[in-house]
């Protein structure tokens, strides 16, 4: 089952942010201490060999001794603060007072910085960082539209797909997805490093109308087509946002009509579920998880040079006490690395004799044969989901193409989302797809755009993708406190 934890209730919310853990701080403070041990060692000896001169150029060796002491506090930190469990104003305060304090233990360094005139800011007391703000009222309104235009435009027809409009109090957006259709020799180096797109469209001017005879402006934005790939995925913008009660929109290009879009009620298939659970995951696991997800998305155990991997982050949380030394995360994502054959994990606990249902299903589908011939579907959707842990969130469309799909989202305004082991690592929240064959999909986000109003919109790359699209999905959200389960009913593929 899709899992994820936070511990610490304000106001009835988690603020992870602002998660402050005694043990974690303790343990960081304890291996600075180490670190600055070491360090002062090092960098006194490197005082003694050099004498009692002036250093102009005193070399890479002190500051790298100092660089690689802080760096490994800093690492642990950053796991620590993922996971919920250290508070991030702490960590950024605390990495800069041991760097002043392996400072003060080297002549050379001192001497170095007071001959810049920048030894006070090494010294400097750091600020905290701004808290994030509270969400912006978001009321939001979906329509589905389930349209396609064929476009024959010389050696680049295409099929533009308009699935649902997403109007919220200050923007409006259509999801859509462009089909290049090449020439049977492939688009060539002419059309193929510029990708998919709308900018091979054969239009100047692009708007719209409505059934009052109100016109409205049309902006193509927020997709990407890769070079060579001949799908285009993203939302055609909308100014002004279309009042409510309107029947239709009429697209333009160049003064002619070139397809009507209709807005009104979709026909009844099914009813939207959704069931909101608390969660009470111990601080440490939920990152674990995400972890998790991260390997079966790619395959990949080691990750990023730059970063972690999954033993340096288990080993981290488990002498802090962000994680019980029984708890079975650890060993589960061991056997999850064993299964798929990653090497490079550096998990030292025995693997789990079983995993969770949904990684399982995950690694069953791997092995399975692909189907020869996978219908493209383009569907919209109209489900408005439950606050998650103060951001909602808004289903528009899903997608397979070109041997992907996605699940098209247009969202309320969240803390972005920072990579993996960058200053603000953030985990975000975790995104499953169950099918109606029972097969789970994991959910990860492909692109991200916001826009002026505050608003995002995304597509969710399900891995592994949809080979059939059922009558109903169940998608299953879960943030640091939250977690959202919703039954989606699917229209017809137009």
């Amino acid at each position: 089952m899709p899992a994820g934890g936070g511990r610490v209730r304000r106001a009835g919310k988690v603020q992870a942010w602002s998660v402050g853990d005694v043990r974690a701080e303790t343990y960081l403070r304890l291996l600075a201490e180490t670190e600055l041990r070491r360090a002062g060692d090092q960098l006194r000896a490197l005082d003694a060999a050099a004498g009692t001169g002036g250093w102009t150029d005193p070399g890479m060796s002190p500051f790298a001794a100092a660089e690689s002491a802080q760096w490994r506090v800093v690492r642990a930190g950053r796991i620590l603060a993922a996971a919920g469990a250290l508070d991030r104003d702490f960590l950024d305060r605390f990495a800069g007072e041991l760097f002043s304090a392996i400072t003060a233990r080297s002549r050379i360094m001192l001497s170095w910085y007071r001959g810049r005139g920048v030894l006070h800011t090494v010294f400097a007391p750091h600020g905290g960082r701004a808290l994030p703000s509270g969400r912006v009222s978001w009321a939001v309104r979906v329509t589905p539209i389930g349209r396609a235009l064929r476009v024959a435009s010389g050696r680049t027809p295409s099929a533009l797909h308009f699935m649902s409009l997403v109007r919220t109090g200050d923007g409006a957006v259509i999801t859509v997805v462009m089909r290049m259709h090449w020439p049977p020799d492939g688009p060539g180096a002419d059309l193929g490093i510029t990708g998919a797109g709308p900018h091979h469209l054969p239009y100047a001017q692009l708007g719209a109308v409505d059934d009052q005879g109100t016109r409205y402006t049309v902006r193509f934005e927020g997709g990407s087509g890769r070079d060579g790939m001949a799908t285009w995925r993203g939302v055609a913008r909308l100014s002004p946002v279309p009042p409510p009660g309107i029947r239709w929109l009429d697209l333009i290009g160049d003064g002619t009509r070139l397809i009507r879009l209709p807005l009104g009620p979709s026909p009844a298939r099914g009813r939207q579920a959704t069931m909101t659970e608390p969660l009470a995951i111990a601080p440490g696991e939920r990152l674990l998880i995400v972890e998790a997800e991260r390997i079966l998305a790619s395959g990949d155990a080691r990750g990023p040079v730059q970063g972690p991997g999954p033993g340096e982050i288990i080993t981290v949380l488990t002498e802090a006490g962000a994680i019980a030394a029984d708890s079975p995360v650890p060993g589960q994502l061991a056997a999850l690395c064993q299964r798929l054959g990653a090497a490079g994990h550096g998990i030292s606990v025995p693997p789990a004799e079983q995993v969770p249902a949904p990684w399982a299903s995950i690694l069953a589908q791997r092995g399975a044969p692909v189907p020869a011939e996978v219908p493209e579907v383009f569907t919209p959707l109209a489900a408005v989901l439950p606050e998650v842990d103060g951001a909602q969130f808004a289903l528009a469309g899903l997608s397979t193409a070109a041997g992907e799909s996605h699940l098209h989202v247009v969202s309320s305004v969240m803390p972005q989302v920072t990579g993996r082991f960058e200053h603000d690592w953030t985990p975000g929240l975790s995104w499953w797809l169950r099918d109606g064959a029972g097969n789970w999909h994991m959910a990860a986000t492909d692109e991200q755009t916001t826009a002026g109003d505050g608003t995002n919109t995304f597509r969710l790359r399900l891995t592994p993708p949809l080979s059939a699209v059922s009558d109903t999905v169940e998608v299953v959200i879960t943030g640091p406190a939250t977690r959202i389960r919703a039954t989606i009913p699917i229209p017809p593929s137009p």
